[in-house]
């Protein structure tokens, strides 16, 4: 962690400036590797908008402080950040989240939440950015004809993991309103980006513009083309609870 001085020392670059007038703010809230990216760069198309990034990747002292400040730093009409929930739980060690989200809302925050149904891509996207890189980038034939191995036993730890980090996120935004979004249904194609973007901006009550991601899909399109021990991982997981999500194969980025 940062010393206090170097902390304090940041408030006080933070806080010296003036918030910008009627300015609002949003929170894009859920787990990496569920769009979270391409959708900061869509937002930030955006001419009243400017959205940072992790800002909560490292422990800081009062973390609800530190997002107000960055608020005022930006001096936009429209400020937003992504907090991801393992950053709360872990990183910032929060004990009673669900009081941050709703404190944070009462400062003025809306809340974007963003995840993946289907978690077995999830655990296939997070372990080929393990393996190849964590960032989208310019889309190349080779890059998409890598495959992965994906151990059978690593992927079920990894769609664990996200299913408990799923459940701690339902239970943060029990009872506070916010606007949910899914990678699948709103991120994973190009096609779905404006009506994505059109839908934000009528939850922040501003005008809709243009937007264009500046990322682009890397990987391959389905899950077979993506694993390389893709038998062997059908093969393990008819015995587990977690079979169903090979029904229908959807991106894997």
């Amino acid at each position: 962690m940062a010393t206090f001085k170097y902390q304090l020392q940041r408030y006080l670059d933070l806080i010296r400036f003036k918030p910008a007038q009627e300015s609002k703010q949003f929170i894009i809230f859920g787990r990496g590797r569920s769009g979270s990216t391409a959708l900061v760069s869509l937002l930030n198309c955006l001419p009243e908008v400017y959205c940072d990034g992790e800002i909560l990747d490292q422990p800081v002292l009062w973390p609800q402080a530190y997002i107000k400040a960055h608020t005022v730093k930006a001096q936009v009409n429209i400020y937003g950040c992504k907090i991801l929930s393992y950053q709360l739980r872990d990183l910032q060690r929060i004990e009673q989240g669900s009081d941050f989200l709703h404190q944070l809302t009462q400062l003025g925050f809306q809340i974007i939440y963003l995840r993946r149904e289907n978690l077995l891509n999830h655990a296939i996207s997070n372990i080929r950015a393990r393996s190849f890189g964590f960032h989208q980038g310019k889309s190349t034939k080779a890059w998409k004809e890598r495959k992965v191995y994906a151990h059978p036993r690593t992927v079920v730890d990894w769609i664990d993991k996200s299913q408990r980090l799923w459940e701690y996120e339902s239970s943060l935004l029990r009872g506070i309103p916010h606007l949910a979004l899914t990678y699948e249904q709103d991120l994973a194609n190009e096609a779905q980006h404006q009506a994505t973007i059109n839908s934000i901006c009528g939850y922040l009550l501003t005008q809709p513009q243009t937007a264009l991601c500046h990322y682009r899909k890397v990987s391959p399109q389905t899950l077979r083309d993506s694993v390389e021990n893709y038998d062997e991982l059908v093969n393990y997981l008819k015995s587990t609870c977690y079979y169903h999500y090979l029904c229908v194969e959807t991106v894997c980025p």
